[in-house]
C-alpha cells in the first residue's frame, strides 16, 4: 500500500506536531471521560427476547419476578416472636417505600413458610428492583446501607442476589484493573527490552499499547451513556489493547530496522516498512475487527458488550501504529537502529538483528527436512487439547464467580444451607388467564401433576402446597381480583445441573387443561434458553467468521490454499483454546468446586469470548508469517527458501508477541473475578501454543508438503517474478 508509506513519511517529517496532537486528544478524551464518568454496567448474561424472559416480564406484574435482592435476616428471637415480627414488617415495608422498588416480599408480610429457615431463626426478604441490570445495580448500591442502617440490633443482615453480585464484581473488577496493570506493565517492559537490546527501541511499543489502552478506556467511558457497557470491558480492553499494540508496533519497528540495515535513511526505511509491514497490520486488524464484530449476533448483552469495546480496541492499535510509530521513530532518531554509538554493557549489541534467529531458522529447516512427521505431531497436539470440548457444561454466571469471602457468596451458601427451599431454585410459571379462585380444580388438579415430575421437590400455588403429587398444606393467599395466577416449582436438584434443565423442559410441556398458556421463568429457564439461543447463533458467527477471514487472507495472499489452510489452523486453535478452558477450569476444577453445588460448569460468555480472541489472534500471526514468506517467494520462486526466510524473520517476533499477548492477557489471572481468570489464562496459554506448535511447526510442514500450490492463485502471472530482484538462497531448495 503505497498510500501508507507516504503516510508514514508525512508523519516522520511532521513529527512534533503528531506527538503533539496524539497527546492532545489523549488528554482531551480522559478529560472528557473523567467529567462524564463512567457508567459500567455488569450483567448480560442471558439471552434477550426469550420465552423466560416474556414469563419474567408477566411474574413482575404479580410482584413475583426473580428478586434482585435476597436478603437473609437472622435474629436472636424466633422469627414468629412479636418483636422479630415487628422488626421484620417494618424492613420490608421500608425496602418497599424505597425509590425504583417494584416490589418486598418476606416472610413477615406473606407468611410463607417456605420463606423460613428450618431453625425458624431467620427469614428472607426478596426484593425487585426496577429498570436493567444497571439501574438495578445503581438501586441496590443505595437501598442496602440504608437498610443495614435501619435494621435493630437484633437483626443480622447477609445480602446476596444478582444486583448485589453486580455491585460487588464491579467494584472487584475496578480493583483488579489496578492490580494487573502493576504487573503487566514492568514485566511486559521487561520482555520487550530483552527483545530489543536496546531501552530507546523498547519505547516505541510500551508508548504505543500505553496510548491504545488509554484512548480505548476514554472512548468507553463516553460510550456507557449511549449504551451499556460492561465493567470487564475495561479490563478486556487494557489487556488486549496493549498486547495487540505492542504486537503491531513489534513488527513494524523489526521491518523499521531491517530496512535500516540495508542502507536506506531513516525516512526511506519508515516509509517502506509501512508500505509492507504496516498493510498487513490493516489486514491484521481489520481480521480482528471482524472475529469480534461476528459476536454481536449473539443475544447476550456481555458479549456485545465486550464485541464493542474490542472494535475501539483494535482501531486505536492500527491507527496508533500506523501514525504514532512514524513520528516516534522521527523523534528517537538513530538510537532505534545503531546509527549512533552505542554504550557497552548490557546494550552494547544494537537490535538491528531482532528479526532474524538463527534458533527458529534451524527449527524451520527440521521441519521441512520432515513434514509428515513434524506436521503430525503438531496437528495431534492441538486435537488432543480440543477433545475435553465435548464436555462442555455451560453456565450462567452467579455468586460464585466471586471470591470466596464475598458477602454475596457467603450468603447464597448460608441460604441453601438453612432453607430447604432456596429461591435460586424457583421455577415460576403464570398462568395470566387463568382464575385461581373459579378455577380451583383445575388449579389443583395442574399443582399435582407437576409435583409428580422427576426434580420437582414442591409445588406452590394459591390453591396448596404440593409434593410427590399430593396435597401437603392449604393455601394461605387471599382472594386477588386481577386475572392470572402463578404456580412455583421447586427443583430438588441445583439449579444449574441437568436435572433441573431437564425438569424445566417438563413443566413446559406439561398441559394445562383449563388454565390457559403457561410461561416459565427463573434461573433454570433462563439457562435453558440462553444455550437454546447461543446454539441457534453458533453457526451463523461460526459460517460468518470463517468466510469472512477466508476472503479477507485470500485477498492478501491471492493464494486459495493458504486463506483455507489459515481458516483450517484457525479452527484448531479455537478447538485447543476451549479445550483447555475446560480441562483447566471444568475438569481439573483449577477454581475450586462450584459454589452452586453439582459438577463443575464454565460460564456460558467465556467460550464464546475465548474462541473471537483465539481465533483472531491466531490469524493475526498468520498474516505476518504469510507476508514475509510470499516476498522472499516472489524474490526467488522457492518454496522451502520462502519457509525458512519467513520463520526466521518472525520467529523471535512471535516469541516476544506471544509473551507480551501472554503477559497483558494472563496477568487477568491475578484477578478475584473467576470470569477474567478462566479468559487470561486460557489465552496466555493458547496465544504461547500458537506462536510455537502452530506457526513453527504446523504452518511450514503444511507449506512444505503444499509445494508450488501454495502460490497458486487464478489471478497469478510470470510478471511478478520478472520484476521482482534476485535474491540469494537462504535455505536448502525442494
Amino acid at each position: 500500500m503505497p498510500l501508507l508509506g507516504q503516510l508514514a513519511r508525512w508523519s516522520f517529517r511532521h513529527c512534533r506536531s503528531v506527538l503533539g496532537a496524539v497527546a492532545g486528544l489523549v488528554v482531551l478524551l480522559a478529560a472528557l471521560a473523567l467529567s462524564v464518568g463512567g457508567e459500567w454496567s455488569n450483567g448480560g448474561y442471558t439471552a434477550e427476547g426469550t420465552a423466560a424472559q416474556r414469563a419474567e416480564s408477566a411474574a413482575r406484574q404479580f410482584g413475583a419476578g426473580t428478586p434482585d435482592l435476597v436478603l437473609y435476616i437472622r435474629t436472636v428471637q424466633p422469627v414468629d416472636s412479636p418483636e422479630a415480627a415487628a422488626q421484620g414488617r417494618r424492613l420490608t415495608q421500608l425496602a418497599a417505600a424505597r425509590p425504583a422498588v417494584g416490589a418486598a416480599v418476606s416472610y413477615w408480610n406473606t407468611g410463607r413458610d417456605l420463606l423460613r429457615s428450618d431453625d425458624r431463626r431467620g427469614a428472607l426478604l426478596l426484593v425487585d428492583l426496577e429498570g436493567d441490570e444497571s439501574r438495578a445495580a445503581h438501586t441496590a448500591r443505595a437501598l442496602v446501607p440504608a437498610l443495614r442502617a435501619a435494621a435493630a440490633p437484633g437483626l443480622d443482615l447477609a445480602v446476596s442476589g444478582p444486583a448485589w453480585v453486580n455491585v460487588t464484581a464491579t467494584e472487584e473488577a475496578e480493583r483488579d484493573l489496578v492490580r494487573s496493570e502493576l504487573f503487566v506493565l514492568p514485566v511486559t517492559f521487561l520482555v520487550l527490552v530483552l527483545s530489543f537490546r536496546s531501552f530507546s527501541a523498547t519505547l516505541v511499543p510500551a508508548a504505543i499499547g500505553a496510548t491504545a489502552a488509554l484512548g480505548a478506556l476514554a472512548v468507553l467511558a463516553v460510550a456507557t451513556r449511549l449504551l451499556p457497557i460492561s465493567v470487564f470491558a475495561v479490563n478486556l480492553s487494557c489487556a488486549l489493547g496493549f498486547g495487540l499494540a505492542v504486537d503491531y508496533a513489534l513488527f513494524a519497528l523489526a521491518r523499521y530496522q531491517e530496512e535500516r540495515a540495508r542502507g536506506l535513511d531513516a525516512e526511506q526505511a519508515v516509509g517502506r516498512a509501512m508500505s509492507t509491514t504496516g498493510r498487513t497490520v490493516v489486514f491484521c486488524a481489520l481480521t480482528m475487527a471482524w472475529c469480534m464484530a461476528g459476536l454481536l449476533v449473539f443475544p447476550l448483552g456481555l458479549i456485545r458488550s465486550l464485541s464493542i469495546a474490542s472494535l475501539i480496541v483494535v482501531g486505536f492499535c492500527a491507527i496508533g501504529t500506523l501514525f504514532l510509530l512514524p513520528a516516534l521513530v522521527a523523534a528517537l532518531g538513530g538510537r532505534l537502529d545503531g546509527t549512533r554509538p552505542q554504550r557497552r554493557g548490557l546494550w552494547r549489541r544494537g537490535s538491528g538483528d531482532l528479526s532474524v534467529s538463527p534458533a527458529w531458522r534451524r527449527v524451520a529447516v527440521a521441519v521441512t527436512a520432515r513434514p509428515w512427521v513434524w506436521g503430525t505431531a503438531g496437528a495431534m497436539l492441538l486435537i488432543g487439547l480440543t477433545l475435553p470440548v465435548a464436555g462442555l457444561r455451560p453456565a450462567l454466571t452467579d455468586e460464585s464467580i466471586l471470591p470466596s469471602t464475598a458477602e454475596a457468596r457467603t450468603a447464597a451458601a448460608a441460604v441453601r444451607a438453612d432453607f430447604s427451599f432456596a429461591p435460586e431454585r424457583e421455577l415460576t410459571v403464570v398462568l395470566a388467564q387463568a382464575d385461581a379462585a373459579s378455577q380451583a380444580a383445575e388449579l389443583d388438579a395442574y399443582a399435582r401433576t407437576l409435583a409428580t415430575l422427576p426434580g420437582a421437590a414442591r409445588v406452590s400455588t394459591a390453591v396448596g402446597e404440593y409434593a410427590r403429587g399430593r396435597q401437603v398444606a392449604e393455601g394461605r393467599t387471599g382472594a386477588d381480583p386481577r386475572t392470572g395466577t402463578l404456580v412455583t416449582v421447586f427443583s430438588a436438584d441445583p439449579v444449574q445441573s441437568s436435572g433441573t434443565a431437564s425438569l424445566v423442559a417438563a413443566v413446559r410441556a406439561t398441559p394445562t387443561p383449563g388454565l390457559g398458556p403457561a410461561l416459565v421463568t427463573g434461573k433454570a429457564a433462563h439457562l435453558a434458553d440462553t444455550r437454546q439461543a447461543v446454539t441457534d447463533a453458533l453457526p451463523w458467527w461460526t459460517g460468518l467468521t470463517l468466510c469472512a477471514v477466508f476472503i479477507m487472507l485470500l485477498l492478501f495472499t491471492r493464494s486459495p490454499l493458504v486463506a483455507l489452510k489459515a481458516a483450517v489452523l484457525g479452527a484448531l486453535s479455537i478447538g485447543a483454546a476451549l479445550g483447555l478452558m475446560v480441562l483447566l477450569f471444568q475438569r481439573l476444577q483449577v477454581l475450586g468446586p462450584p459454589a452452586t453445588g453439582g459438577a463443575s460448569v464454565l460460564e456460558i460468555t467465556m467460550p464464546l469470548l475465548a474462541a473471537a480472541l483465539a481465533f483472531g489472534l491466531c490469524v493475526d500471526y498468520e498474516v505476518f508469517l504469510v507476508s514475509r514468506m510470499a516476498e522472499q517467494w516472489r524474490r526467488t520462486r522457492q518454496n522451502t527458501t520462502a519457509i525458512v526466510f519467513g520463520i526466521e524473520h518472525t520467529g523471535r517476533l512471535f516469541t516476544a508477541a506471544a509473551l507480551v499477548v501472554a503477559v497483558s492477557m494472563g496477568a487477568l489471572v491475578l484477578s478475584r473475578i473467576s470470569l477474567l481468570v478462566v479468559l487470561g489464562a486460557t489465552m496466555a496459554a493458547i496465544v504461547l501454543i500458537d506462536a510455537t506448535v502452530v506457526r513453527g511447526v504446523l504452518v511450514p510442514a503444511f507449506m512444505q508438503l503444499a509445494g508450488r500450490a501454495n502460490w497458486w492463485s487464478p489471478t497469478t502471472s510470470g510478471r511478478a517474478a520478472a520484476t521482482a530482484p534476485p535474491a540469494p538462497a537462504e535455505a536448502p531448495n525442494r
